[in-house]
């Protein structure tokens, strides 16, 4: 489930069927958690087979693991397994649906409950589903929007199993850019801005900052390109003024 720009910069929960309201956090309510908190719960959505093995102390036994039985596996079962991970999974959830989640150990599910009505369930077939807008409403790209299990093709699952390996090999490879630290993006968001500053800029939400990143970015080097072509003209005589409202949200 694609969302469109429109939604993701709303501040309105995205509904999905019964599953609940899905929330973008707004800076305040990270900062209420504390953005280790934050990161750690992006961290669980995001969690692979393997990592979620090595976590319950199974890492030997998934390396034994059969190739095809891997791909039967269910990571929310998984989670599900252990108490303090099924607790904290719960806390995650909480975080980022606006009703209340409540986990039913008979029933093997988390159940979601406005007022004294329980309104939608959270099952292992929609969990991937709810962590990929999750991760799309914080600007994260999801490595649980497709489980090669659910591929019927043998051949395109294999593919899509050796497509998810290089993608967590390079993120693995991938050292954190200092410069994209999210307390500097608040930071030269608010020194660049002229709307914005430290005292307001917590009631964006966690998507609205990185697009304001991306735009105010966009827009430096357009006033740059501007400037340039305004004294020293350019060899093609030309010059996009429509640029700096170009498109700069792409969904790939």
């Amino acid at each position: 489930m694609k969302l469109s720009y429109f939604e993701l910069l709303s501040k309105d929960p995205i509904y999905l069927p019964n599953a609940g309201g899905i929330l973008s956090p707004t800076l305040k309510e990270i900062s209420a958690l504390g953005i280790h908190t934050y990161h750690y719960y992006l961290t669980v959505l995001l969690m692979d087979l393997k990592t979620c093995f090595s976590i319950l102390g199974l890492k030997d036994e998934f390396e034994l693991y059969p190739e095809e039985d891997r791909s039967k596996l269910s990571i929310f079962d998984l989670l599900l397994i252990n108490a303090s991970l099924c607790t904290l999974l719960t806390d995650i959830l909480n975080f980022f649906i606006k009703e209340d989640v409540i986990y039913s150990p008979e029933h093997k599910c988390f159940f979601i409950q406005q007022g004294n009505e329980i309104s939608g369930r959270i099952t292992k077939e929609n969990y991937p589903q709810i962590c990929d807008v999750i991760c799309q409403r914080n600007n994260i790209k999801s490595n649980l929007s497709k489980d090669p299990s659910e591929v019927k093709s043998k051949k395109a699952s294999e593919i899509l199993k050796k497509l998810q390996k290089g993608r967590a090999k390079k993120a693995g490879q991938t050292k954190a850019d200092e410069n994209l630290e999210l307390g500097n993006i608040i930071s030269a968001v608010a020194g660049k801005s002229h709307s914005l500053n430290l005292l307001n800029i917590w009631n964006l939400t966690i998507f609205q900052l990185w697009d304001c990143f991306a735009r105010l970015s966009n827009n430096s080097i357009y006033d740059i390109q501007s400037m340039s072509v305004a004294a020293w003209g350019n060899k093609d005589n030309y010059f996009d003024a429509t640029a700096w409202f170009k498109r700069i949200y792409t969904d790939n």
